[in-house]
């Protein structure tokens, strides 16, 4: 089975709330965290999964940086990528952040989870402002695959339907020389949804922040979604097919930034 190496990319930044990133916890705590795309290489093939955040950086009162075509374009670049190198995009969900600037990517076929996309049409009333309507018949003028649960994009590689954040989040599964890692989207948004023990993590500004841990949770939801008990769900789920925590890649988190996985 083909082996692959993961860089995840920053391609802008997004100012958030605690409560943002975990559920009803210590709203008056703000700070910084990546807008990540995750690239893919191994086999001849050239995968991104997502495609980074619209260019408006008040977009509906979020406090956004770096963001649009030219933060996809430097983060792609910061790998020795170019949109034009990818193969194939898979698109963890329709959100605004992560469903952006698709026309960069113009050799592409794009995948895209069935559910998420009936979803994108018709979100729930308090997710309205994080879909971009308009971004669907763009994305529908491409070769798009409107994939189920478990459809393979490549050797080792294959997709999940994870649903808690949005009705359709994606979840990507990479075969590597360590084993099976997954990139989780926004099921999880960094390591505090992962190990929700943790007192303190630095985010992407370097800035040092100091949180309340909560012990005895095995996972802690973010503050953004449709389902909690489809969370709970799905993160066990991903966790089993990982084999370990150390595998997990979240979708927002300042650690795994710039790093590559497995590590070279």
């Amino acid at each position: 089975m083909t082996e692959y190496k993961i860089y995840p990319i920053e391609v802008g930044l997004i100012g958030v709330t605690k409560a943002t990133m975990t559920f009803n916890l210590q709203a008056d705590l703000s700070f910084w965290v990546p807008i990540l795309a995750f690239y893919i290489e191994g086999g001849g093939k050239k995968i991104l999964v997502d495609t980074g955040c619209v260019g408006d950086p008040n977009f509906h009162g979020f406090n956004l940086s770096g963001v649009g075509p030219e933060g996809m374009i430097k983060g792609l670049a910061s790998v020795g990528a170019k949109p034009k190198d990818i193969d194939t995009v898979i698109i963890s969900h329709f959100h605004f952040d992560h469903a952006a600037n698709i026309g960069l990517f113009p050799h592409a076929r794009f995948i895209l989870q069935k559910k998420e996309w009936a979803y994108a049409k018709n979100p729930i009333p308090v997710q309205n402002g994080v879909y971009v309507a308009e971004l669907l018949p763009e994305l529908e003028s491409y070769d798009l695959i409107l994939a189920d649960d478990g459809y393979e994009v490549a050797d080792g590689i294959n997709v999940l339907c994870v649903p808690g954040h949005t009705m359709g989040q994606q979840a990507t599964v990479v075969n590597t020389s360590e084993g099976k890692y997954v990139l989780s989207g926004d099921l999880l948004y960094m390591q505090l949804n992962l190990y929700p023990d943790i007192t303190e993590f630095i985010d992407a500004k370097g800035q040092t922040i100091k949180v309340v841990p909560q012990p005895g949770h095995a996972f802690y939801p973010p503050g953004i979604h449709v389902n909690l008990t489809d969370f709970y769900d799905s993160a066990w789920r991903i966790l089993k097919i990982a084999g370990s925590r150390k595998r997990i890649l979240p979708g927002h988190d300042p650690f795994i930034n710039g790093k590559v996985f497995p590590a070279q």
